[in-house]
């Protein structure tokens, strides 16, 4: 694959276009060419995922309440029954009831996004955010 940079024009309405450009702007983005590439690579992410034979690896982002009876037991317990990989996790303290937790998971796409959607629906957790990532 060639590394060529090739040039190209896109139209846009008004409002969609003057979003983009306020985005661009709150991202600190040095131009809106770098914006548009990582939509691109963030869509090629997706694609990949989507399409996956191979082992995928993400990060699930957590915030939960830890005075939730039985979560923490739970969210053990699932990642156990899973037949994903788990990385790493880092469980931090974020207030007298919250927990941040971030779990880097490896396994079929399929999996980690059951495992990561299992977490999600429990009880007690706040916030389930999965971060997909791939080399594209």
């Amino acid at each position: 694959m060639s590394d060529e940079t090739v040039r190209f024009t896109v139209s846009l309405p008004r409002k969609l276009f003057d979003n983009m450009d306020k985005e661009v702007c709150d991202k600190s983005y040095q131009s809106r060419s770098e914006y548009i590439r990582d939509l691109f690579r963030e869509r090629q992410v997706d694609h990949h995922w989507d399409n996956a034979q191979d082992e995928v690896i993400g990060v699930l982002t957590l915030i939960f309440d830890h005075h939730q009876r039985g979560l923490t037991e739970k969210l053990v317990e699932i990642q156990h029954d899973h037949s994903v990989f788990i990385l790493c996790s880092t469980h931090v303290h974020i207030s007298h009831n919250d927990c941040l937790e971030t779990i880097i998971i490896r396994g079929n796409a399929k999996e980690v996004n059951q495992l990561a959607n299992s977490i999600g629906a429990l009880k007690g957790v706040k916030l389930s955010r999965l971060t997909k990532a791939a080399q594209v």
